[in-house]
């Protein structure tokens, strides 16, 4: 891609497609000796750029700014990303302070909470979707988080607290957000490959090195089994910034196989449906990550009667799941040497369980599982 040398630090090069978004906020947002509104309008120009609802404006500059979206969603995590490779560390985050708009749109308010370093340590294996259509994601870190603990974690390291190094204005007062911490979180893409392209499988994939800070959005994202902030979070803030153009709303509706790329760098395109539960059980055991698809349905959500005959198994359509573990059990989880071989089944979304209606955790025998899905991706070994 070509680029520019911004006349205002010699060292910052920018991408053509946000250079001139650039030149308008560097100057307030990278000076020291700026006041706090200066820099809190270039941080307002911004968040403009990719926020302003376009039924608010003239019909002309709706039409422009649309297409300008189309090609370029998020220019401030476009900024933000060239900064982070230009400039010293202390530099660019002194930007990111002001200016939340470097960083990836959520989907719903402009709301955020940091994701707190014990949770980068903690024991909590569980990953749970939030109220963001990135199920095919979400399941795959679940999946590769069941088989191997910590995988997550792994994927992110500390770049350390820059919070006291942050420059006070000129009249002493400190920015909006002055505790950012930074990360650096290290995913996977196809290399060399344009937004359509990019999903021929076995392209050659490339590792990208993401460098951010630990604020995700307090709403629509992924979380622990108790949805506050973990390794997920970050993660799938990561993968908004590396497949989506920096927009949690563009990192809805994909593929499963996708989410493996991201956390793994191996292609894994969908299978059919194994006819015996067996057959998922020996890629489970091998350390193999696994996650079954749902097709979508006219009717939405759908129900499979239960084979005790006492109530349903509930599945949203065009969902992901992931494979947990096999078992003989019966459809409750209750051990059973005597039952047939099931496969525990879990909805990254976590709804509530009945005695008469499953949705989270559901024990599927080969026949059900044969009625519920119509793909399987197996990731790659991870143990």
């Amino acid at each position: 891609m070509p680029h520019a040398t911004d006349p205002l630090d010699g060292s910052i090069t920018l991408a053509r497609r946000p250079r001139g978004l650039a030149r308008r906020v560097l100057p307030s947002l990278l000076d020291p000796a700026a006041w706090p509104a200066d820099r809190m309008a270039a941080a307002r120009l911004i968040d403009r750029a990719q926020t302003t609802s376009l039924t608010a404006l003239p019909a002309p500059e709706a039409l422009r700014q649309m297409l300008l979206r189309r090609l370029g969603p998020s220019p401030g995590p476009s900024v933000w990303e060239s900064l982070s490779r230009s400039l010293m560390r202390t530099r660019a985050v002194s930007a990111l302070h002001w200016a939340r708009g470097l960083e990836p749109i959520p989907r719903g308010p402009q709301r955020f909470v940091a994701v707190p370093l014990g949770a980068l340590t903690s024991r909590s294996h569980r990953v749970r979707q939030g109220r963001l259509g990135d199920c095919w994601l979400v399941a795959a870190m679940s999946a590769c988080e069941l088989i191997d603990p910590g995988f997550l974690r792994g994927l992110i390291a500390h770049e350390g607290d820059v919070s006291s190094d942050t420059p006070e204005s000129v009249d002493g007062s400190v920015p909006p957000d002055s505790s950012v911490r930074l990360v650096r979180v290290d995913l996977f893409e196809p290399a060399r490959a344009g937004p359509v392209l990019r999903r021929i499988p076995f392209l050659p994939v490339r590792r990208r090195r993401i460098v951010m800070s630990t604020r995700v959005p307090l709403a629509h994202r992924a979380g622990d089994g108790r949805m506050r902030p973990s390794a997920a979070s970050l993660v799938e803030k990561a993968a908004a910034l590396v497949w989506a153009s920096g927009s949690y709303r563009r990192l809805q509706n994909d593929f499963a196989g996708i989410g493996f790329l991201l956390l793994t760098g191996r292609w894994c395109p969908a299978r059919a449906v194994p006819r015996t539960t067996e057959h998922i059980a020996t890629w489970l055991e091998a350390g193999r990550p696994v996650v079954l698809s749902t097709l979508a349905r006219p009717g939405g959500s759908f129900t499979l009667p239960r084979e005790d005959g006492a109530g349903d198994v509930a599945l949203m359509d065009a969902h992901v799941y992931t494979a947990v573990r096999t078992l003989r059990c019966t459809e409750d989880g209750r051990p059973d040497p005597s039952a047939p071989l099931r496969l525990h089944v879990r909805n990254p979304v976590s709804a509530g369980d009945s005695p008469r209606l499953r949705r989270t955790d559901l024990y599927l025998s080969g026949r059900q599982l044969r009625r519920a899905f119509i793909s399987v991706n197996v990731g790659p070994p991870l143990d």
